[in-house]
Order: structure tokens, then sequence, then C-alpha cells
């Protein structure tokens, strides 16, 4: 059976599990490399041994991707061999051991500045509203992007007289609700909701990191939409948020990883986060 089919196959496994469509289509590019390789080097996917795996993960090194580019693609295709195995098409997973993996530089958290957020709020009034809407909901609950493009209006709820949103697909599958935290934003989230049908915002997360790219050209800011989280945590952290609740906010699985944007807290950001109430998001 060629590997084409059999990529298909898992992938529609995949979706039938309930992957999310950015997640489909991420396994989809990393098993890609895999069967490039497989062909410039004439090789079958069932004679791919440890030895092979290792030549396939300095292959990736070679073609300059990062770290953890590298290690996304070796648990993609661990996880297309586990399916390989169950479908009797593989007799072993020349990806189980851990010992291919890079390590990877840990990288803190990167808010936007005051300054660099002026310029991104000012940009978006140039979107399309529902677009300039996507990230500023971003903005003010810590959205991911695919998170934010999965919305749907019944996502959209109102407890106590405030706007929270309920994550339905986060990473990991798990759901959670978030706060819309800036008042102004919320009522404007629930009045654009009243006429949606569908997804809320209509359109995916890869039209939403294509504006980013758009918004980074004009404003030179070294803009994508994942700032928008970090720039949401770190104030929430700076004006004295639990770090447990800021977790529950942005869906960690493990605190470490919120406690790396309490690391990032220098001076300057505590001055920043006593502008918090101050600076309203743009409409």
């Amino acid at each position: 059976m060629k590997l084409e089919r059999l990529i298909n196959e898992f992938l529609t496994e995949l979706k039938f599990s309930g992957a999310s469509s950015s997640t489909l289509e991420a396994y989809g590019f990393h098993l890609e490399k895999l069967k490039k390789f497989l062909e410039e080097r004439k090789t079958s996917f069932q004679s791919l041994d440890g030895k092979t795996a290792k030549e396939f993960r300095n292959y990736l090194s070679a073609l300059g991707l990062s770290a953890k580019s590298i290690n996304a693609t070796l648990s993609a295709c661990k996880s297309f061999y586990d399916f390989l195995i169950e479908e009797g098409k593989a007799k072993g997973n020349p990806f189980a051991s851990k010992k291919l993996r890079v390590v990877e530089e840990k990288r803190q958290p990167n808010f936007l500045s005051e300054e660099e957020l002026k310029k991104v709020l000012h940009a978006l009034k140039g979107l399309p509203y529902h677009v300039s809407l996507a990230f500023k909901v971003m903005l003010t609950s810590g959205l991911r992007v695919s998170e934010a493009a999965s919305l749907t209006k019944e996502d959209l709820v109102t407890i106590k007289g405030r706007s929270f949103l309920k994550v339905r697909r986060g990473k990991g599958k798990k759901e959670r609700l978030v706060p819309v935290v800036d008042e102004d934003v919320a009522k404007e989230l629930v009045f654009f909701a009243e006429e949606r049908e569908g997804l809320l915002f209509g359109v995916s997360a890869k039209t939403l990191k294509n504006y980013a790219c758009l918004v980074k050209k004009k404003t030179g800011v070294d803009f994508h939409s994942h700032r928008l989280r970090h720039t949401f945590a770190t104030k929430l952290l700076a004006c004295g948020v639990g770090i447990d609740v800021v977790q529950k906010v942005l869906g960690h699985a493990s605190i470490e990883t919120t406690r790396r944007y309490a690391e990032t807290l220098p001076e300057k950001v505590f001055k920043l986060a006593a502008k918090v109430k101050k600076t309203k998001v743009e409409s």
C-alpha cells in the first residue's frame, strides 16, 4: 500500500477521534517531510528502523528547522507508526525512542510593549471588522488563534453579567471557560454575535495568521497572534492575578509553563500593569 494513502487514512482516523482542522493540517505537513525523505532515499516506510529515524532527524536539522519543529515532526511520525502497527502495516515503531528528541531552548514569553501594542491596535482598524475583533478578543481573553477561529455563537455565554468564552477544543482536547476581561470588547462581541451563524468570526486559523503577517508588515512590529496571548497573560500576572488562575485561563496543562510568564516580569512590566486599567482596547 502506498505511503500517501496510509497517511490519508491516518489523518481520517485523527479526524474521527476529534482532532481539530489545524491539528490535521499540522500532522499532514509533518508527515509530508517523512514521505519526501523516504522518496529521496528510495526507502520504504516498512524498512525504516531506529538508525534511519536518526538520519531523518538529522535531515530535518539540515533543512534548518528549529528544535521545536523537529520534535513536532518526530512526534507526528511516532503517532503515525503507532497507527501503522495497529493496522498491521508495521512491526515496530522506529520513532519510539525518546533519545531522538532534540533539546529545545526554553523560550521566554514575548509580550508586546506598550508602544508595540499601540501600533498593532492602530493597524487592526484597517482590517476587516470580524478579523480585527478576533484579534481583540485574543488580546483580552488569551485564546490561541486556533481556539478563536473555532468559536461559535453558542460558545459566548453570560454569567452574572460577565461575558465568557467556552473553549471546547483547547490544546489536549480540554474544555475551559475564559473571561473577556475588557468590558468594551465584551459588549462589542455580544452585539456582533447576535447575527452570526456557524463559526463566530467566519475565518480559519490560517487566515488569521495571514492577517497577522499583514499587520507585521504595516507596523514593523514582530507581530504574530500568539504575542497577544503572551501579552494577556503577562498583564494578568503583573496585576497580581494568581498564577494558578492564569494557568486555568490559558489552559496550560503544567503550571511550569505558566510560571515562565512570571519569570519575565521585569520592572517595566510592573509599570505597564499600572496602566492596564487606563489603557482601553481601541474599537
